[in-house]
């Protein structure tokens, strides 16, 4: 028997279609620009990107904006910009669902566990 509240209802399935660059925006100041989609079934996602540019001796969180939808996937933006160049970005993305019931599951998307990166 199941415990009411138990049923999880998953509403994100898969992270794809990133793309990225990084690039100067101003003297002193790099950007990492990333674009990306969220394959599902219902809304109710916060997603963003886990980012390092010291090889995860330190970490930060780049928060997803929400761009719009597409049939059958979203279309989000990440950005996260620090004082350089030159700069390394290592970087991965997540989406927690928040369509669940009492649960939040987290998908990853961590470029086969190679991380994605980017220079400037």
């Amino acid at each position: 028997m199941r415990a009411e509240g138990a049923f999880s209802m998953q509403t994100a399935f898969n992270i794809t279609n990133v793309s990225f660059s990084a690039d100067p925006i101003e003297p002193g100041i790099v950007a990492l620009s990333v674009n990306f989609q969220v394959f599902n079934n219902g809304p109710s996602h916060v997603t963003g990107l886990i980012v390092t540019t010291d090889f995860w001796k330190t970490s930060h969180i780049a928060g997803g904006v929400f761009q719009g939808f597409g049939a059958g996937f979203e279309f989000w933006k990440a950005n996260f910009s620090v004082s350089g160049p030159p700069v390394t970005f290592e970087f991965v993305i997540f989406c927690d669902d928040f369509g669940g019931n009492n649960v939040v599951p987290r998908i990853w998307n961590t470029n086969g566990g190679n991380r994605f990166q980017a220079s400037a």
